[in-house]
């Protein structure tokens, strides 16, 4: 029955006026308690010793029946009569379950693990997806990997509450395989950025701090490790939102071949670990054969994490002995080591260039 129809019918039965109020989901639930979102079969609440009634919402928005006068138990009774029978009669809920919500957005997950298994990544959500209203706003999208825990899953409902808390609104959460999707309003991001973040400078130093804040809760709210996470450098669309996935997956993978101890990857700190990847293996091959560090040298752990972290120090070798908790000496001592069995001196940036393809190039052919 047509909602204004509906309002009609019920003015002329209980002979007051009604007032249909339409307004955001979230305004709408910041207004009711978690208890009456529980009562879908009356869709009433009271509200400031006022009765409303929930009729039917879009996703975005929702629709409100309010009285204009004070109105008996009998009247209250009977606008709940006669709203139950007419969603018996359309099939209409007034407010979808949480399981409701969990299953469209494993279908939205399902859905897009299908387009890119087809290859159809330039594909849009298809107009009669549920979840599709929730993706008309530019999102900035995060991927969270479980495939290194070995414990049992995240429950989706408890997820979603934690991720909502964190950010301080609603989200769009899809589960995928070993993975969650995450895709999150500019303006949820600014406000945990002004709570908790001063001092701020970039767009991608605020999303780099929002990955560790997130991580570490999830780590702590599940018991350690087993998690990754990486980030899009960028708000996206619908329209982008298959390459998107394909792009932070590969991020989550270069993450994990390169940046073997981290548990947070930043695509912007990955570019040269790209480029390294999609080099075929012949070219790899070749470079090796040319540019000679002997694999034994970075199989040894002392030399390794002494070279990766030289370089992160962009080759300081004071704060590099600092990070290592070396004296200044026993790091020299290390690099002037390194220099004699290879020849390459870390300290000249054309030699320390080249070890650092070496060693990623040793990454990528180790574990691929």
């Amino acid at each position: 029955m047509d909602i204004k129809e509906l309002k009609r019918q019920l003015e002329e039965i209980i002979g007051s006026s009604l007032s249909l109020l339409e307004m955001d989901q979230e305004n709408w639930t910041g207004l009711v308690n978690d208890k009456s979102l529980d009562q879908p079969s009356s869709g009433m609440t009271e509200l400031h010793d006022q009765p409303r009634w929930l009729w039917k919402t879009d996703s975005s928005k929702v629709y409100v029946f309010e009285s204009e006068t004070p109105l008996t138990e009998r009247e209250i009774r009977l606008i709940d009569l006669l709203l139950s029978a007419n969603r018996e009669k359309s099939n209409h809920h007034p407010y979808p379950s949480k399981r409701d919500e969990e299953s469209r957005s494993i279908e939205l997950g399902k859905w897009l693990q299908e387009q890119i298994n087809s290859g159809n990544i330039q594909n849009t959500v298809p107009d009669d997806m549920a979840m599709k209203p929730k993706l008309t706003e530019n999102l900035f999208p995060f991927l969270l990997s479980s495939e290194d825990r070995t414990n049992q899953e995240v429950p989706f409902s408890k997820l979603y509450k934690l991720l909502r808390s964190y950010f301080g609104g609603e989200v769009v959460l899809v589960p995928m395989t070993k993975s969650w999707l995450v895709l999150v309003r500019e303006e949820l991001l600014l406000d945990v950025q002004d709570e908790s973040n001063e001092g701020i400078e970039t767009e991608r130093d605020m999303l780099g701090a929002l990955c560790q804040g997130l991580y570490e809760l999830i780590a702590n709210e599940w018991g350690g490790g087993g998690f990754r996470l990486a980030v899009g450098d960028k708000q996206i669309s619908q329209e982008h939102l298959l390459p998107t996935l394909i792009a932070l997956r590969e991020t989550l993978l270069l993450g994990r071949i390169f940046q073997v101890s981290e548990h947070i990857h930043l695509p912007w700190d990955l570019e040269l670990e790209r480029l390294i990847y999609h080099i075929p293996d012949d070219r790899r091959q070749q470079f090796i054969e040319e540019n000679g560090v002997n694999s034994h040298l970075l199989e040894d752990e002392e030399t390794l994490v002494t070279l990766e972290t030289f370089f992160q120090l962009d080759c300081n070798v004071s704060e590099t002995a600092k990070r290592l908790y070396i004296h200044r000496n026993t790091l020299l001592y290390r690099l002037d080591k390194f220099k004699q069995e290879t020849g390459l001196d870390v300290r000249s940036f054309q030699n320390a260039v080249l070890v650092k393809l070496r060693i990623l190039l040793y990454k990528v052919t180790k574990r691929l």
